[in-house]
């Protein structure tokens, strides 16, 4: 009792929004009358798939590492160094099985739905399926009660994720464009995945809902859908450039090299989606059109980083100018006006870019 107070009815009070998002998606967006039809469909989607079934296990093992990184962080504060002393004794099958309690107690909402999902397939015969999701499972099941028994042997230890990330920046020579790339993958690692898998859905229902007539069109959508979940991403750039980077206007770079170097990143940060669309289109789609969508994909990003220059642009206002844009560049796509539309992207960043870059001043607000 006293470890669920600790560990398990913590997470959940701590995590409340979490949950009750999770909660509205999943039973609040439809009627109680169509809420197992539509539990069915979705779980009948995903077994069917395995490209789907492959996003919808990165979905859950994030979740699973998220309590994996709570329960480290509870063994790892000062206020429960006490547990060291009590948990630390424990041997045999009854460290296992608490430490097997306590971490299906804090996965449950994953491993309950997924062994719905599991009991579904073997009823449609999609006998693979249902073998991919038990194997999955109790891979995370099993495999994080290892990381606590190594905490609970070695305590004040630095994991191996954290001397992994030491390492690699003290090691690696990292140019200053890309200083903002490794800061998604340093300390705003939940957000640059959030939006790399909601990404990849877009991608994968894009290419299913197509089915077997292609039309570049239609996964023009998708790809906006995708820039869309993005944008976020853009508008952080520039909260991180504000409060970490205020200095770079002075360095003596080029603005034509600066701009270059944004489109850079934003073309490696674009690269995961650019990579799994052309994998599900590639005996559909030419090499034009991949070339189309990933330019227009950038165009986009770019132009979005080039807004955020300008005065008086607020959270409200840049998501507004975002949807502006989208709508545009949908209707000039779905009049096949693509290369019309990227030129005109590029040609609105890049002129709002040269005339504001050195003329933009950080609000105060951000800078202290």
């Amino acid at each position: 009792m006293a470890l669920s107070k600790i560990f398990t009815m913590r997470f959940y009070a701590r995590n409340t929004g979490f949950f009750l998002v999770l909660f509205y998606f999943f039973f609040g967006i439809v009627p109680g009358g169509q809420l197992l039809s539509y539990h069915y469909t979705l779980i009948k989607g995903f077994t069917g798939s395995l490209d789907f079934l492959a996003i919808v296990c990165v979905i859950w093992l994030l979740y699973n590492l998220k309590c994996i990184a709570f329960i480290i962080n509870v063994l790892s504060t000062k206020e429960h160094t006490f547990l060291y002393g009590t948990l630390g004794i424990l041997e045999g099958a009854a460290k296992w099985r608490t430490w097997l309690w306590l971490h299906v107690t804090l996965y449950a909402p994953v491993l309950i739905y997924s062994l719905v999902s599991a009991t579904i397939a073997v009823r449609l015969h999609a006998y693979t399926a249902a073998f991919v999701i038990g194997l999955f499972n109790i891979i995370m099941i099993t495999a994080p009660l290892w990381f606590y028994s190594h905490k609970m042997g070695h305590p004040g230890t630095v994991s191996f994720l954290a001397r992994w990330q030491q390492w690699f920046n003290k090691t690696v020579r990292k140019p200053i464009w890309s200083f903002y790339g490794y800061e998604l993958l340093n300390n705003n690692i939940r957000s640059f995945f959030i939006a790399k898998v909601v990404a990849a859905v877009v991608v994968i229902i894009t290419c299913s809902l197509m089915g077997g007539k292609y039309d570049e069109r239609f996964l023009l959508v998708g790809g906006l859908i995708c820039v869309l979940a993005q944008s976020v991403l853009v508008y952080h750039h520039q909260r991180f450039d504000d409060l970490y980077l205020s200095m770079l206007p002075q360095l003596p770079i080029p603005l034509w090299k600066r701009y270059v170097q944004i489109c850079i990143l934003y073309l490696i940060l674009l690269a995961p989606e650019s990579i799994l669309l052309v994998y599900k289109t590639w005996q559909s789609a030419t090499l034009m059109h991949w070339l189309m969508l990933i330019l227009t994909g950038l165009s986009l990003m770019t132009l979005f980083r080039s807004l955020l220059y300008l005065p008086n642009i607020d959270q409200d206002k840049y998501f507004r100018w975002v949807l502006i844009i989208i709508v545009i560049i949908l209707f000039m796509g779905l009049a096949r006006w693509y290369w019309y539309g990227i030129l005109l992207l590029q040609s609105l960043a890049l002129v709002i870019f040269c005339y504001r870059y050195y003329r933009y001043e950080a609000p105060l607000e951000k800078v202290d």
